[in-house]
């Protein structure tokens, strides 16, 4: 059976590893694969969120079976495992691959997800769900969507007793601190106490934004905290103490095949 997955990265001290499924039912336009398909936090793609973007990353071509995927991860020291984007929830191996894991690697099984499908949790630990706007009309701008069933969903999902958390991107001047806040009012209303992660927006695909300074990520943890218990920020300048490397396809793949992200590399190059 072919999954959606074309990346499997690990952090080795952590013992974290991140799964990547291509495909979405919605079209961010700020997507990260846009600029990078392979994932953001591997050692070789350190600071690419500084970089200008410059057309759009490749789309992967490869895709694993749910053995390998498998026995990959079991071949791995692992304990806690992402489900991430794309959307993950989209691929009926997924249950089948958080299952077998649980099973027989006893993991903690994560999954980041933007909550407009409900998909089989039962070997889920716990969900992350981005909600990209909470006005209608934004987030059709954002994502060519309607938000009514996300908005739906997100109870639904801590009803099932599921840990959960929210998150967000912060855009200045589109995604404000005021749409942050009306977000915050909607999660309390289900929990004040569900964690909330407010992410920097770094510049992908081709828009106008800019990433915000740390004084505006400063003013929308202000704005949520107001409503919520629990509200973290996440700068992308913060350091990281981990190394992060790609399994599938390997270091070694990825560098043979010119896997570049769509970034301008000038960008890269200190003054």
């Amino acid at each position: 059976m072919q999954t959606n997955v074309y990346n499997i990265a690990f952090a080795e001290s952590t013992k974290q590893a991140y799964l990547h499924f291509w495909g979405c039912n919605i079209k961010c336009r700020g997507c990260v694969c846009q600029k990078v398909v392979y994932d953001f936090m591997l050692d070789r793609n350190m600071h690419l969120h500084m970089a200008e973007p410059k057309g759009t990353a490749t789309a992967p071509e490869r895709f694993m079976e749910l053995d390998d995927v498998i026995e990959t991860l079991v071949g791995l020291d692992v304990e806690w495992v992402l489900f991430e984007g794309q959307e993950a929830s989209l691929d009926p191996a997924m249950p089948l691959i958080a299952e077998a894991i649980h099973r027989r690697l006893n993991t903690t099984n994560v999954l980041l997800t933007n909550g407009f499908k409900m998909p089989n949790l039962k070997h889920i630990d716990k969900v992350a769900v981005g909600l990209k706007a909470f006005g209608e009309n934004k987030h059709i701008d954002y994502t060519g969507e309607s938000n009514r069933t996300i908005l739906e969903n997100f109870p639904k999902i801590y009803k099932s007793g599921i840990p959960m958390m929210a998150e967000t991107v912060l855009i200045p001047g589109y995604i404000d601190h005021d749409e942050i806040e009306k977000v915050a009012k909607f999660i309390a209303s289900v929990d004040p106490n569900i964690r909330y992660q407010i992410d920097a927006y770094f510049k992908a695909g081709d828009n106008p934004w800019r990433r915000p300074t740390s004084e505006e990520v400063e003013r929308a943890v202000e704005a949520a905290r107001k409503h919520l218990n629990n509200v973290y920020a996440y700068k992308g300048t913060e350091p990281r103490e981990f190394g992060v490397k790609s399994v599938f396809p390997t270091e070694e793949e990825l560098a043979a095949a010119k896997l570049a992200p769509a970034v301008d590399a000038r960008e890269l190059i200190p003054a």
